[in-house]
């Protein structure tokens, strides 16, 4: 290995000290870096990487030239890393623990301090291991790292005690913790306790599979617990088996009741509401367990519109009451338009809940049905010069254009060049260069938490010029500087947004809007449940768009994400009459959701069914979706009328839909 203080990163590297200006694209939109005349040495650096890979260890020394010339350039570590791997020794011992003090906490440590501990419990290195250990390992070191202490400890009690949050897990711990487990319970603190509490983690959001295993723990007379919470777990209604419930343990059994009636309620809130009632009058459920299951009750009640919703809402709606059960009081009664309830609701929240941008503006919405016209317009017009949904509806309702309130952010070129000398920046700049996003953005994370704060919003800044948007927007949010509208919504991908627009008919500023949402212009951003790319696509619904099969890989590349979203945009628009918010929910949560969303019987006021869409994250996306709308359109052509017609608008009832013959072809979730 090329041998030399791994430190020298601190020094000076005069050749990477590049002018921001001199990073800076001349064109709005996809913006690609301008060749900085160093791509010569981000290929060697590449060529470099693979040579490491694949040279035999008897040969790695042969690399040393090489290693040599790229000392000073800002990659570097990551190359020693790559060595370091190669060399997992005890002979290397002193260059391994060189590196990781010198990059403690940073992105090219990370994975070595994990195989390098591996290593040496392997080979049973305990002292070595004991010194590079450190917290937050994960449990198969920790487990090894107790396992080591207790061996020497005049005192096991101390590390014993370290053993229950290891335990506690819902999943299966690995084979390494299993000497430690039978010292611990040999201790005899594997209390009966422990073993429940166990269970419960396992049955309600772990492995179920455990449960026997840990049933054989228990005591003969407390084992009936662990089937009753597989009973529940595969069938919530099982709480209705009254029978089935001793309550020789009742605070256990409550635990398992609240969970099973929980969840029942989201699925048949009738028969929760069953269990609940019979239940309830024992007094075995806690302040908070009860006040858990109204909730769960009273919301599915809501949703369902149930006849007995409001009774349910009212008894749920205590003080300790989640804030969800008053805003879906307050939904609730908005969709039958019972503007007295409104008012009533409103003026007996909280006073920080009054002071909440949808209080003020539904309290507003109440009074001008009732008359109180000058009422409403003072409460409109405090919301008004307010940049989200709530002020720009309220601005709607005035006659007013909805103030962007926009202030660009203080630049200061010095300020941004000492950022953007920051070795964590100059590796991001250069991953960014090679299209290596990921390890970009880890460097980019770790630039934004070790810098001062006062210093995020110039490293923004400097995202922003090199077109980097994710970031910038990212970094802007922990800046505080959240009042440059236009670099927080900056024109990504103008032209092609326009051309595809133009192509299917789409507001190139409705797109956009989309693609900020979703991915904040991330072009390889994907979703745990694998949408992927800049308009977060699914595949099957990339392939019914173009009819023919297609690789997963091409939603990565922006051009080709762009056109299937703006594509996808027009099929929704054509089913759904381009009406952007039934749009907007559909591009979310699909259009089979959304159609059982719409009223049955009589138009609803489109602000109202917003507020009145089940679940959380479509209605704020829907709203934010809008917003943000309105911003591009502000910036790409001047002052909107969205809003305006948001305001005078109503979301056509099913029955209407049908009575008129539209074609409800179902658009591919």
């Amino acid at each position: 290995m090329h041998k030399r203080p791994v430190l020298w990163m601190f020094r000076t590297l005069g050749w990477t000290t590049l002018l921001v200006s001199s990073w800076l694209s001349l064109a709005v939109g996809a913006q690609v870096l301008p060749d900085d005349g160093k791509q010569d040495i981000r290929n060697a650096f590449e060529a470099l990487e693979k040579k490491i890979r694949k040279t035999s260890d008897r040969k790695l020394s042969g690399l040393d030239g090489a290693l040599s010339a790229l000392q000073d350039y800002p990659l570097y570590p990551y190359l020693e890393r790559q060595i370091l791997y190669r060399h997992l020794n005890l002979a290397h011992r002193a260059d391994i623990e060189q590196f990781l003090s010198a990059y403690a906490g940073q992105p090219v440590s990370y994975g070595l301090r994990g195989a390098w501990l591996r290593y040496l419990a392997d080979k049973n290195a305990k002292s070595a291991f004991l010194a590079n250990y450190r917290e937050g390992m994960g449990a198969t070191l920790t487990c090894q790292y107790l396992s080591y202490q207790l061996e020497q400890a005049a005192n096991p009690k101390y590390w014993l005690e370290k053993v229950a949050p290891i335990w506690l897990s819902g999943q299966s711990q690995p084979d390494e913790c299993d000497p430690i487990f039978r010292q611990w319970e040999k201790a005899g603190m594997m209390t009966e306790d422990m073993i429940l509490g166990r269970i419960e983690r396992a049955a309600s959001k772990g492995n179920p599979r455990l449960v026997p295993y840990l049933k054989s723990k228990l005591p003969p007379a407390s084992r009936y617990l662990a089937d009753l919470w597989m009973s529940v777990r595969n069938d919530p209604a099982y709480v209705l088996n009254f029978s089935k419930f001793p309550l020789r343990k009742h605070t256990y059994e409550s635990t398992i009741l609240g969970y099973g009636l929980e969840r029942l309620a989201w699925s048949d809130a009738d028969k929760a509401a069953r269990a609940y009632q019979h239940w309830q009058p024992k007094k075995i459920f806690s302040r908070r367990d009860t006040v858990s299951m109204m909730r769960a009750i009273a919301l599915s009640k809501a949703i369902d519109d149930a006849p007995d919703a409001r009774q349910w809402l009212q008894m749920a709606d205590v003080p300790d009451a989640a804030p969800d059960v008053k805003r879906w009081h307050l939904a609730l009664l908005l969709r039958h338009q019972q503007w007295q309830p409104v008012l009533t609701l409103i003026s007996q929240a909280s006073e920080k809940q009054q002071q909440q941008d949808n209080f003020i503006y539904w309290r507003a919405r109440a009074l001008e049905a009732l008359g109180h016209h000058k009422q409403a317009h003072e409460l409109y017009t405090q919301l008004a010069g307010q940049r989200h949904y709530y002020g720009f509806m309220a601005s709607a309702k005035v006659g007013k254009t909805p103030n962007l309130a926009h202030t660009p952010t203080p630049l200061s070129q010095p300020l941004m060049d000492e950022v953007a000398t920051h070795p964590a920046a100059r590796r991001a700049f250069e991953f960014l260069q090679m299209g290596r996003n990921f390890e970009a953005r880890r460097e980019w994370y770790y630039l934004i938490n070790h810098i001062d704060t006062a210093k995020i919003k110039d490293a923004a800044l400097l995202a922003n010029q090199w077109g980097w948007y994710d970031q910038s927007i990212m970094s802007f949010a922990r800046s505080g500087f959240m009042d440059d509208v236009e670099k927080r919504f900056p024109l990504a991908y103008a032209s092609e947004f326009s051309v595809m627009g133009e192509t299917y008919n789409v507001k190139p500023a409705f797109a956009m809007a989309i693609a900020r949402r979703e991915s904040t212009f991330r072009s390889d951003a994907i979703s745990p449940a694998g949408a992927a790319g800049l308009m977060q696509l699914m595949p099957g619904t990339a392939r019914y768009l173009a009819q023919k099969k297609l690789s997963r890989d091409i939603l990565f590349e922006p051009e080709q994400n762009l056109q299937f979203g703006v594509q996808y945009l027009r099929y929704l628009a054509n089913k759904l009459g381009d009406n952007p918010v039934l749009i907007s929910a559909s591009y979310n949560a699909g259009w089979r959701k959304v159609l059982q969303w719409l009223p049955e019987d009589a138009d609803q006021p489109t602000d109202v069914w917003i507020e009145n869409i089940p679940y959380k994250e479509t209605r704020h996306y829907v709203k934010a979706v809008m917003a943000y709308r309105y911003i591009y359109e502000h910036q790409l052509s001047g002052p909107s009328e969205l809003f305006q017609q948001l305001a005078d608008s109503a979301i056509p009832s099913s029955q209407r839909i049908s009575d008129q013959g539209q074609s409800l072809q179902l658009a591919p979730d």
